[in-house]
């Protein structure tokens, strides 16, 4: 549930979220802030952090294994340069490593606009 008020969103959020929230909220690891928008705001974070991070161990997996980047594979396989390029294995590969390169530019983009200071009701 969304309501307007005052330039920001008011959302509802369950009360085993809310007791969650207030009850670990006292560890810097877990959800610092000192109000329960400044611990949404850094778990929001946090979670996109992780999840660019996970982006990058998958993104690791394919250079090592190709021992090139995304940006010079592509390149490669454009110019038939790629070992078994129509295989199975080697499609795939380039797939999910598209989606996971395409994953990371949108996290940064998140994370970028996550950052920008917000204008003052």
């Amino acid at each position: 549930m969304r309501n307007e008020k005052a330039g920001m969103k008011v959302v509802a959020v369950s009360d085993k979220v809310l007791k969650v929230l207030e009850d670990f909220s006292s560890g810097e690891d877990f959800s610092s802030g000192v109000d329960l928008a400044a611990k949404l705001e850094h778990l929001t974070r946090e979670s996109l952090e992780h999840h660019l991070h996970a982006c990058n161990e998958a993104l690791s997996r394919f250079e090592v294994k190709y021992g090139l980047t995304f940006a010079d594979f592509t390149q490669a396989w454009q110019e038939g340069r790629v070992p078994n390029k129509h295989s199975h294995e080697v499609e795939r590969d380039f797939m999910e490593w598209e989606a996971h390169q395409q994953e990371k530019e949108d996290l940064l983009a998140a994370v970028r606009e996550f950052d920008q200071p917000q204008p003052r009701a």
